[in-house]
């Protein structure tokens, strides 16, 4: 293993590629594969529930023919042979000789069929959706004290290792357990894929500087729009092979794949790298932030206990909260677009590839909202690099932009016209509200990301009855522009007071 790491440093010495780029671009891929395994089923529930259906005609059940109950009446008499009355009440049988056996009628096979429409209920594919989220929400939190603690990287690698492993195992469960095994299924997925945000966000707190902040961290966390589209991609060429199976293996064989390529090069820390030089390690910690610990916790150091109560009454925080759900919930109705097209490809007995046109135009948002925070991140980092905003008015700005935009795809009611507003709002989203775990508390971004995100899941789990209100309701589309004004007007970029760590209480304080 050691001739390994030199082998690799000398690569990387004689390409003089960065580390913390290296970190950046794993964490990009974990950021996509966490979309991929977390919507491949969505995309690919209607077909699993079609070949279920197809299975139920093909192969009825088959019930042996069993002979009918035979009394006097049913037995031809002759005149030698004639029944005899009745000698005990109750006895209505009589004893057949195999003659007569012959001649007994019989009832026809009996064949049914299982009725899969029973079974995978429009409910039931609603709760295997759903059943996702109930465990994703569960583990952010956790995930992020983890991350803190013992650092993020084996804990991301482990969410999307186990997670890759339960995709790998879903199209068996499915064939073989039917919807209320695939329940718990997606559950275990989902909880075990809940620290992968909170971890790369603890992460990107150690390796990034202050003053790439924008473009790298952005450019990372809005990879899900990449693993939106490359999902769809993968379920358009399990479409053409008429096999939804393959989706889940190429997802999950990528995903390992990914894990062994992590472990090996990535640290959680610039100082636990091999491969780093000196002088990029000294330049990461003189640009990140002044109050970030970087060292390991001893005795003599302050105790790593999350300040829970100054937390949860911090203002930015819920108008953080109030962000994430707004932006998950316009992220799912986009998603829901490619799910749609892949559903009419299907009807009609086509392919992606024949259908090229229709799915460049719904996947088109996703990479330019992508691309959008790229653009949007270097312009913050421009602006504070230059003093013309300081970082809260940076992140306020971008926040308005959000609100501006997202308040007019609301007004264009989702038609063609509102895509350029949606493009906008994401990209403004990722360079501005979703880093600011970041910027609120170095120490503790893995906690607040599990917090802003874990609650801002919460749409995804009430998908169904939120667009159901929004269709009969015109005034949830009011509140939900509502939501976005309280971020805007409440987010902060400046470093809050419970970032600093809480020293034992039988430390003294040093001067």
């Amino acid at each position: 293993m050691l001739g390994f790491q030199q082998k690799l440093r000398k690569f990387f010495d004689y390409l003089q590629v960065k580390q913390r780029l290296v970190l950046c671009y794993f964490s990009l891929l974990a950021i996509i594969n966490a979309y991929t395994i977390r919507y491949c089923l969505d995309f690919s529930l209607n077909r699993i529930v079609r070949e279920s259906k197809a299975k139920s005609i093909k192969t009825p059940l088959i019930v042996k023919p069993t002979p009918r109950r035979v009394n006097r009446n049913t037995v031809p008499t002759t005149a030698r042979q004639r029944p005899k009355p009745r000698q005990r009440a109750g006895r209505d049988q009589l004893k057949l000789n195999p003659q007569q056996l012959k001649q007994t009628q019989f009832h026809a096979p009996v064949i049914t069929t299982s009725n899969c429409s029973d079974v995978w209920t429009k409910e039931v594919q609603i709760l295997v959706s759903a059943s996702f989220y109930a465990g994703y929400m569960l583990t952010h939190i956790p995930g992020g004290r983890l991350a803190e603690r013992y650092g993020g990287k084996w804990i991301l690698g482990a969410s999307i290792l186990l997670s890759a492993i339960l995709t790998l195992l879903t199209p068996t469960i499915v064939r073989h357990g039917g919807p209320g095994a695939l329940m718990a299924l997606r559950l275990l997925i989902g909880f075990c894929e809940g620290p992968t945000f909170p971890a790369v966000s603890a992460l990107l707190a150690q390796w990034v500087p202050e003053s790439e902040r924008g473009l790298l961290c952005s450019c990372v966390l809005s990879g899900g729009e990449i693993g939106v589209i490359f999902v769809h991609l993968v379920n358009g060429l399990a479409l053409g092979e008429e096999d939804w199976a393959m989706a889940f293996y190429v997802v999950g064989s990528g995903a390992m794949l990914w894990f062994v390529g992590f472990v090996l090069v990535c640290y959680s820390k610039p100082d636990a790298s091999p491969f780093i030089q000196s002088s990029e390690r000294e330049y990461i910690k003189s640009q990140v932030s002044d109050t970030l610990i970087t060292e390991p916790e001893t005795e003599a150091t302050d105790t790593n206990e999350a300040p829970w109560s100054n937390m949860l009454l911090n203002a930015p925080i819920w108008a953080l909260i109030a962000a994430n759900m707004q932006h998950d919930w316009n992220q799912q109705e986009m998603a829901q677009e490619l799910q749609q097209l892949l559903h009419q490809l299907q009807s009609k007995g086509s392919t992606l590839w024949t259908e090229l046109e229709s799915s460049l135009r719904v996947t088109a948002p996703h990479l330019w909202s992508w691309l959008a925070s790229l653009t949007s991140g270097q312009l913050s980092d421009y602006l504070i690099a230059n003093g013309i905003l300081n970082r809260t008015q940076t992140r306020s700005l971008m926040s308005w932009l959000v609100f501006v935009s997202s308040s007019m795809y609301l007004v264009y009611d989702k038609q063609q016209s509102a895509r350029m507003w949606s493009v906008l709002a994401f990209g403004a989203y990722y360079a501005g509200i979703k880093l600011l775990p970041l910027d609120m508390s170095p120490n503790f971004a893995g906690t607040l990301m599990g917090i802003s995100n874990g609650l801002g899941s919460l749409p995804g789990l009430l998908l169904p009855l939120l667009q159901q209100l929004e269709s009969e309701y015109e005034i949830v589309g009011s509140i939900r522009a509502a939501f976005w004004l309280i971020c805007a007007g409440y987010i902060s970029g400046d470093v809050q007071s419970y970032n600093q760590r809480q020293r034992r209480s039988n430390q003294p304080i040093v001067h």
